[in-house]
């Protein structure tokens, strides 16, 4: 006896470990093969999630920049105070440190006013193509990276100024230093990658706005073939671009102010760095599970030597369903108990099962299907007394003249189909049930009197609209009754109810009636 539990000991520790030891073997195989494609799609999405992210803030802060421009713009009624322009620019480029310079200049491109002054502009007749676009647009522009005339390489956001007359005097400009430091370069610049991610923002005349690398800035972006193509036909999008030697992780996105794209690409070698620490950790988690389950092995083997009077002090359970709990628990590691623990189990939850189906009957009413009084009891239990519930007595009208004049069988039928309409017309949580004879109860859970009523009309038309076997038309009585008016009593407002569809059927039959009593 003794030879035999250690045999079944040793077993059970070197099946459990050794097959820890070969699924952990297979997964961490797995791990490599598949989970490379993972990781790099998961890297894709963040390149292009945060592509997006950076999109909308550079967005946001034009839009914003926009605003403060328009809202100066609106300000200036002429050109012939030099004092209120200068006094104007310097509170736009001074209020929010937006713009790096504010410039004014009048519809025939001369410098009105400049902030700061130092840039000598005060005067000069603008030549570029930039400003000329400004005055054609007369209206809120954003322009393609330029030298401006101090020198400095920038973008200029400008709005028109109109006089009171509607004539146009000119525009009002900001420009954004893009090699040199400036809101916009320190918003950008705060990312969470490393150096070996790329962000860039393009403009659509294909010069880098933006780059880590500020030499870059101001130079012609060259995208390989795939991503051009990417670029050109899709406004956000992220995919693995293999044009270059090593390959790399591509997300852009397209602003809505501007004509530009954010462009985040980073090295495949991230994927092999994120995929060794995977498989690391994985190990040394694999590594921990097999020491872990050693010990319980080792500690539980030497307590289920004797299953045998486990299974027979189990089956001595009156509790079925705790019987079968009990039962899953045991650890037959051998043929003969675990065919007897099986055969006990099966015996019990055929027992189970016959219990529960005469349960089921004894809930049930047996020509419609429905729940009878039983069934109703058990089920509204279920639901909380605090919550607002309704009910609707209804009761077949003239049921005894169908049953004089067609037969009982008939009255079966119309009951039956009484049934099929009633179930048809209710939702999952309603409760629809038989109280005998013709007379039919709806429990409607967290429902208010008000859309209870509605429910019941609703229920009495389409009654009226159907035909039934052997009679035809068939028309129905109906009681309302709120549960909480009655004191969160169920049978009072059943009671209620009951008294709602006799006055339905004194007032004429064929209506809803709704009760009236309040909780005292």
């Amino acid at each position: 006896m003794f030879r035999r539990k250690f045999h079944l000991r040793t077993l059970m520790l070197a099946l459990s470990v050794g097959g820890i030891l070969l699924t952990s073997l297979l997964l961490l195989s797995a791990l490599t093969l598949f989970q490379k494609g993972n990781i790099e799609d998961s890297l894709l999405e963040s390149n292009l999630a945060y592509a997006r992210k950076l999109a909308d803030t550079t967005d946001r802060y034009l839009m914003t920049a926009q605003r403060e421009l328009a809202y100066s713009a609106s300000l200036i009624e002429n050109f012939n105070d030099p004092n209120q322009l200068k006094q104007e620019a310097n509170r736009l480029r001074l209020q929010s440190g937006f713009f790096n310079s504010v410039v004014i200049v009048s519809a025939d491109a001369v410098i009105t006013a400049a902030s700061p002054e130092s840039l000598g502009l005060i005067g000069l007749k603008l030549q570029s193509q930039t400003s000329e676009q400004a005055i054609n647009a007369k209206k809120a522009f954003i322009s393609e990276p330029f030298t401006s005339a101090a020198g400095n390489y920038v973008v200029l956001v400008s709005q028109p100024v109109f006089a009171k007359n509607g004539k146009y005097l000119g525009y009002l400009g900001g420009t954004i230093y893009l090699k040199k430091e400036g809101i916009l370069s320190e918003i950008l610049s705060m990312h969470f990658y490393d150096n070996k991610t790329d962000v860039s923002i393009v403009s659509s005349n294909g010069k880098i706005i933006f780059n880590q690398d500020t030499k870059l800035i101001s130079k012609n972006f060259k995208p390989g073939v795939t991503l051009k193509e990417k670029l050109n036909s899709n406004r956000n999008g992220y995919f693995y671009d293999s044009d270059g030697n090593a390959g790399e992780l591509v997300g852009y996105a397209s602003m809505n102010q501007a004509n530009w794209k954010i462009i985040i690409s980073g090295a495949p070698d991230s994927v092999s760095r994120i995929l060794l620490q995977t498989v690391i950790n994985a190990f040394w988690f694999t590594l921990a599970i097999i020491a872990l389950t050693a010990a319980t092995v080792t500690f539980f083997s030497a307590r289920i030597s004797f299953p045998l009077e486990r299974l027979v002090e189990f089956a001595k359970e009156e509790d079925s369903e705790v019987t079968l709990k009990k039962l899953s628990k045991i650890n037959a590691w051998y043929n003969e108990a675990d065919r007897l623990r099986e055969a006990v189990m099966f015996h019990l939850q055929m027992v189970t099962r016959r219990v529960n189906k005469l349960s089921d009957e004894a809930m049930t009413d047996p020509l419609t299907g429905l729940y009878n009084r039983k069934g109703f009891d058990v089920l509204v239990k279920r639901h909380a007394t605090t919550h607002e519930h309704c009910i609707i007595a209804i009761d077949i009208d003239h049921f005894k003249k169908i049953n004089d004049k067609y037969g009982h069988t008939a009255g079966d039928a119309v009951l039956v189909a009484l049934s099929a309409r009633l179930k048809s017309v209710c939702i999952e949580d309603e409760i629809i049930c038989r109280f005998g004879g013709e007379e039919f109860v709806v429990f409607l859970p967290d429902t208010p009197l008000s859309e209870a009523v509605t429910v019941a009309e609703g229920m009495r038309s389409h009654i009226d609209d159907e035909d039934f076997p052997y009679t035809g038309n068939v028309t129905i009585s109906l009681g309302v009754a709120s549960v909480r008016k009655n004191g969160n009593d169920i049978n009072l407002a059943l009671q209620q109810a009951d008294e709602a569809l006799y006055a339905a059927k004194s007032a004429g039959r064929n209506q809803v009636v709704v009760s009236q009593a309040q909780a005292s």
